[in-house]
């Protein structure tokens, strides 16, 4: 038993008595139960982001596991079910020996699917090496991206007129 010393003389009384005992093993046991259910929420919503070179890389070891793959929408591959429920198509990247099949049935389908265009596709990998996705993102292509800088200005442009009312931090308001 430890105890604390004492400047009065009197006898030494422990710092661990039954009370505290119970309050430091019940605040040990509360921190384990955050900290186990914190871990077991983490593990059961993260989701690996892979290209499709990396997730054929790991061979039937991804199967049954949730990923989500990127690879650029390859031309002539997207064919919609007859049922209208869902699309299939197939994805690939630079470093993939082979496109990835994907079949996705999970309701609405971006409008800007179309060839070229990027594809994140979460789901699973079945054992016959297809991709069956639960939600299908398409990333929007950039029509500014190699535009030339004027046409990246959204906002309205001052007329030459308008040389009285100026934006902070522009041209026109520094004063020399």
């Amino acid at each position: 038993m430890v105890f604390a010393a004492s400047s009065s003389g009197q006898a030494p009384r422990p710092w661990v008595n039954g009370s505290t005992l119970k309050f430091v093993l019940a605040g040990g046991a509360v921190a384990l139960a955050v900290a186990y259910l914190v871990t077991m929420g983490l593990q059961s919503s993260s989701v690996y982001f892979l290209t499709v070179g990396e997730l054929q890389a790991r061979g039937a070891v991804a199967q049954n596991q949730m990923f989500r793959v990127s690879g650029m929408l390859i031309p002539g591959t997207l064919a919609r079910d007859p049922s209208g429920v869902g699309i299939q198509f197939q994805i690939g990247d630079t470093a993939s020996a082979a496109p990835l099949p994907v079949v996705y049935r999970g309701g609405q389908v971006p409008d800007i699917m179309g060839d070229n265009v990027e594809i994140v596709a979460e789901g699973k990998l079945d054992g016959q090496g297809t991709f069956v996705a639960s939600t299908v993102l398409a990333k929007c292509p950039s029509r500014l991206e190699n535009a030339p800088p004027e046409e990246h200005d959204y906002g309205p442009q001052p007329s030459a007129s308008a040389g009285q009312a100026s934006v902070p931090g522009s041209a026109a308001s520094v004063r020399g």
